[in-house]
């Protein structure tokens, strides 16, 4: 049976909490919340820190004033904390923000925002910002905004341009999956219609903002544009299936079939 008390919040494993779990007053503010194995909450969770273990499903919003850990979790809605929020093997259907986040193996259907992002093996159907340290691997994100240092191994993104304001490593050159198949110019090789990647080469300034772009080199502009224009419908359609209050329809498959992309085996999460 849960436990719901001023000073700690426990569901109990592959029990049904009927409600949400927030303070009522203010000696319940930084409660530390624990839902075990199995347990599903349905409403929103607040606490001082909030701990979900495996197959755990909170039917609304995750907050924690202290950090969150989720593993193995679904989140039906957003997750936030001021602090850190690391999760692992969980599918989180809104935006995460903190100031440290590190997620592995993930799904997230919105925006991964923080101080310090981490994300490896994950798919992120909206855009990674990092104030000071960005570190993207084995990971597809819709696109990227990083103002400090910039790290990308092996990341595949939707849209063909990112902002790198900082110092940009790439280990591997960034696969572009949302364009398909089209004739890039290949510099030394000519063109050539095949997935396109961005390099070191692709970095542009402009107006003091420093852009990975695959832009000057894409040789039909008419063709790019219509394309374009299909990914934002699909970016409004996946953003209004997170909209409802009865969660979400549309698997992660359905909505990577909006944008009708292309992933290369070796970025697939598992």
């Amino acid at each position: 049976m849960a436990e719901i008390e001023p000073s700690r919040a426990v569901v109990e494993a592959e029990e049904t909490f009927d409600g949400r779990i927030i303070p009522d007053e203010q000696a319940e503010l930084g409660r530390p919340v624990r839902l075990r194995d199995g347990a599903v909450v349905q409403g929103s969770v607040y606490g001082g820190t909030v701990e979900a273990d495996e197959d755990v499903t909170v039917e609304g919003s995750v907050m924690a004033a202290e950090g969150i850990e989720l593993d193995g979790a679904h989140v039906g809605g957003e997750v936030g904390s001021p602090d850190k929020v690391l999760a692992t093997d969980t599918h989180i259907d809104g935006t995460v923000t903190g100031q440290r986040v590190r997620l592995v193996d993930c799904v997230v259907r919105g925006n991964v925002v923080g101080a310090n992002v981490i994300l490896e093996d994950c798919i992120v159907l909206g855009i990674a910002t990092a104030e000071r340290e960005l570190a993207i691997e084995e990971s597809l994100c819709y696109t990227f905004r990083s103002q400090g240092e910039t790290t990308l191994e092996n990341t595949t993104l939707v849209l063909p341009q990112a902002i790198a304001e900082g110092p940009l490593e790439l280990t591997t050159p960034v696969a572009v999956a949302g364009l398909g198949q089209i004739e890039v110019d290949d510099n030394d090789d000519g063109p050539a219609e095949r997935l396109p990647e961005m390099g070191a080469d692709d970095l542009y300034e402009q107006d003091d903002t420093t852009y990975l772009t695959l832009a000057p080199r894409i040789l039909n502009l008419e063709k790019i544009t219509e394309r374009l224009e299909k990914l934002e419908d699909a970016v409004m359609a996946a953003v209004d299936d997170t909209s409802g209050d009865d969660g979400t329809d549309m698997s992660v498959d359905d909505v990577l079939s909006l944008f009708d992309i292309d992933l290369r085996d070796e970025t697939t999460p598992k």
